[in-house]
């Protein structure tokens, strides 16, 4: 036991990473569920870093980028999760506004695959507060929209809207607002703030649709098994002649929602409710 104390720190370090590399073909559901926070946590304090380093570099458009593919990679490491991309040329290497469907905590780590260079995440007030995670979405200018306020939501989308074009940003949101029903083929009713943020900056809207992948993780039936995601990224929409009106945001709201039902039911396993 005198011996183990005496033992250098990176010793321990290393003989940790060793156990978990070797371990990942075994561990279940707690395994996995504890790789993705614990690897969340480890990305986020490296965003914290990149987002006051890359910058000096005039590579600030890299820091969610990087932040996104590295949690993927490692996720998909640690817990056996790979996706296949369709769609793919449909990403823009010019400003828009990408759209997709809402699951579970799980999205962030998928969405990863696909996710833009050069794009900035919206996402709802509260998580601006969380440690870690929240101070990186702070320092990498990550848009914060109040979804409890809808006065206070348009004028954060309005504000958006010029940031992405005076800063020729991308923005990356959950129209859902929040988690959908994760064992079915569906999706909730659209917030319009991307709509409206869209239609302002006079930028394509792009919709990104994650399968549902209930066959392979859900919290409700504790089950996270090793399996593939299909992602597709639909044609970009264009906005340049859409009125900014409350009928014509609502219009093209639900129309892209039903494109994104759509795909939704072509793309994901046939599963039953549970």
């Amino acid at each position: 036991m005198d011996f183990l104390r005496q033992l250098p720190a990176h010793v321990y370090i290393t003989g940790t990473l060793a156990f978990l590399v070797w371990y990942r073909q075994y561990g279940g559901y707690r395994f996995r569920c504890f790789m993705s926070i614990v690897l969340l946590l480890v990305l986020a304090t490296y965003g914290v870093i990149a987002s006051l380093i890359l910058p000096i570099f005039g590579k600030a458009g890299l820091i969610n980028y990087t932040v996104a593919r590295g949690y993927y990679y490692l996720g998909g490491f640690f817990t056996g999760l790979r996706c296949t991309i369709l769609g793919q040329e449909n990403i823009l290497q010019s400003p828009a506004v990408y759209v997709c469907n809402h699951q579970s905590s799980l999205d962030v780590m998928v969405m990863g695959a696909v996710y833009p260079k050069n794009t900035s995440v919206v996402a709802k007030k509260e998580i601006k507060y969380y440690p870690f995670l929240g101070w990186f979405m702070t320092l990498s200018n990550a848009i914060f929209l109040d979804r409890k306020n809808r006065a206070n939501a348009l004028k954060e989308a309005k504000q958006a809207a010029e940031n992405i074009n005076k800063k020729q940003l991308s923005v990356w949101l959950f129209p859902e607002g929040t988690r959908g029903h994760s064992s079915k083929v569906d999706l909730l009713p659209f917030k319009k703030g991307a709509f409206h943020m869209a239609v302002q900056a006079r930028v394509p809207i792009v919709p990104v649709v994650i399968a549902n992948y209930n066959d392979v993780y859900s919290t409700k039936a504790k089950r996270f098994i090793p399996g593939n995601v299909n992602i597709k990224v639909l044609p970009p929409v264009l906005t340049s002649d859409i009125e900014g009106d409350s009928s014509s945001i609502e219009k093209l709201s639900v129309r892209i929602r039903e494109s994104m039902l759509t795909t939704l039911r072509e793309i994901s396993p046939h599963t039953k409710d549970e």
